[in-house]
Order: C-alpha cells, then sequence, then structure tokens
C-alpha cells in the first residue's frame, strides 16, 4: 500500500480547482479565501520536490512566511517530506484547498491527496488564448512564453480538462464546473460554488496580484468582481494573434462542447442581447449553462 502523502494532523483539502489557465481561477482562489480559517493554494506544486515561487508569496501574504533557508530545496528531500516539513505545521487543524493548470499535477493530485470534490474552472479557449497573448505582451515575457507555447498549451490543456471530467465522472468525484463568463456576471453561480464546496465566498480578489506580476488586472478590473465589457478587438492585439485564437477555437471543439462554447462569439454585440457563444447547457455534465449576456468579465 502507497505511503500516506498527507502528514499527521493534515487533512485532505476540503476540495480541488483544476483551471485552464486564464479561466479566472485565481479570481476563485481568491474570493473562496479567508485566511488564516481557509486558504486556497494556487499552483504550489505540492507534489514535487519544489514548490512554486507562488506559494511563497501567497505564505506571506496570508501571515504564514516562510524564511530563506526553510524554503531552500533539500536534495535529500522529497515532495511528501517537503510539504510535511513546510506544510505540515502550517495546516494542521486548518481548511484549505488547491489549484492547479497544468495537466500533469491533476490525477496526481486526486491520487496523492484525495480531495473529496472537484472543480474545473474553464472559459472559452478563444477568451484564453487572447488573454495569454496580451498577458504575455504586459509582462514582456514572450522569450518564455511565446504564441506557439500558447497554441501547444491551449490544445494540451482543454484535452486534459475533458479527461479529467470523465476520470471524475468513473471516480465518483462530485464535479462543478464553474465557467468565468458566469462566475462574473451571476450571484447566483457563485452561491451554487459557495455550496458545493461548503466555504464562504467573499475574499479579496485582487490579493497578491501585485506580487504575481498582474497589476494591469487591477487596473482594468480594480479590486471587485469585475463584468466589465471588454470585446476581443479592444484587446492590445494584432489581427495575427486573434487569428491564431480562432484557429485555437476549431482545434479544441471536444472542450468547447463539452464546456458549452459552442457557437463562434459574434463581436460588438450591445449590452443586453443574448451572448450566443454558449449552449443551454453542458454535455454531460451536471451543471447547466443558461445564456450568459454580451457584457461578461474578461481577464
Amino acid at each position: 500500500m502507497a505511503e500516506r502523502f498527507l502528514p499527521p494532523g493534515v487533512s485532505p483539502p476540503d476540495f480541488y480547482i483544476a483551471a485552464i489557465g486564464r479561466s479566472g481561477s485565481t479570481l476563485l482562489c481568491n474570493w473562496l479565501t479567508h485566511a488564516p480559517e481557509q486558504v486556497v493554494f494556487m499552483e504550489p506544486f505540492f507534489l514535487r520536490p519544489m514548490n512554486s515561487r507562488l506559494l511563497r508569496i501567497q505564505l506571506e501574504q496570508i501571515g504564514m512566511p516562510v524564511s530563506a533557508e526553510e524554503w531552500e530545496a533539500d536534495p535529500a528531500e522529497d515532495a511528501r517530506t517537503r510539504f510535511a516539513r513546510l506544510m505540515g505545521p502550517r495546516l494542521a487543524g486548518r481548511r484549505w484547498a488547491l489549484k492547479e493548470v497544468l495537466a500533469e499535477e491533476h490525477e496526481r493530485v486526486l491520487d496523492a491527496l484525495q480531495p473529496p470534490k472537484l472543480i474545473i474552472s474553464v472559459r472559452d479557449i478563444v477568451d484564453v488564448a487572447l488573454s495569454f497573448f496580451e498577458k504575455h505582451r504586459f509582462q514582456d515575457n514572450l522569450d518564455r512564453f511565446s504564441d506557439d507555447w500558447v497554441v501547444d498549451y491551449c490544445i494540451r490543456e482543454s484535452a486534459a480538462l475533458v479527461r479529467l471530467h470523465d476520470e471524475a465522472a468513473r471516480r465518483g468525484i462530485p464535479c462543478l464546473v464553474v465557467r468565468y463568463e458566469k462566475f462574473t456576471r451571476d450571484d447566483e453561480t457563485r452561491t451554487a460554488l459557495e455550496r458545493f464546496v461548503g466555504w464562504a465566498g467573499g475574499g479579496d480578489v485582487a490579493a497578491g496580484l501585485d506580487g504575481y506580476g498582474r497589476s494591469f488586472e487591477i487596473d482594468r478590473h480594480g479590486e471587485a468582481i469585475s463584468a466589465r465589457v471588454l470585446a476581443r478587438e479592444e484587446r492590445s492585439l494584432g489581427g495575427e494573434q486573434r487569428h491564431l485564437a480562432e484557429l485555437i477555437g476549431d482545434k479544441c471543439r471536444e472542450y468547447q462542447d463539452l464546456f458549452g462554447y459552442q457557437i463562434r462569439m459574434k463581436e460588438d454585440l450591445p449590452n443586453g442581447e443574448d451572448y450566443p457563444n454558449y449552449s443551454g447547457e453542458c454535455r454531460s455534465t451536471d451543471t447547466p449553462a443558461p445564456k450568459l449576456l454580451a457584457n461578461s468579465g474578461n481577464t
């Protein structure tokens, strides 16, 4: 029998958020976090021998700082030992959860941490791609994250979330699909999420964005959940990127179909008209996707 990953005194996470990047998953994590009583960790890489830098930033932010000596990787330390050393004392007796945005983490988290509930955070893949293109230009890191990287990521990770959705059904894990377009506009969607996880929302949605190099999101949306209209051609991008995003949408039809993004968006719809990019419901999910309005939020 495999050795238990979690140390004594640390309960499994209440839930796990498996997300496509740029789907508002950081917004979800911040909204559900009320430190120190309940914390959602963002891309911590708990199942790797070295955690992400985001974890250290977040620990500092929520009042659980890690010294340089404590943080430094020990070559002899595996992921389980590191988690017990770093997180065991910090999580004992607390309610916690986590989110990751890479396919390689999802099933490992389900196997090792055994969260009893799964949230899949999604967004129209065309808007995911556009948001990535714009983010990488704002952050001046195209040398690390080229447009080709975005294409590969979107195709790979969207397919992984389709597989994960099926895997959750196979394992009997309760699964809630949260669409960015609904979460940012609909109180009922947020209330349903609170009921599903058993946590209260209302946390600071702008927490940590400066430290993550994402202050441009605060400039755009402020420090609250925003339903600001942003048509696709309003983004600081050229026609080449918009065309490439449409091609990505065509390549990711299974994801688009499963999660309810079935019809291409018509740009420049005035507020109040039906937003035609969504089907009435998601295929093979228990979560209906009612029609949305044109003024959905954007990241």
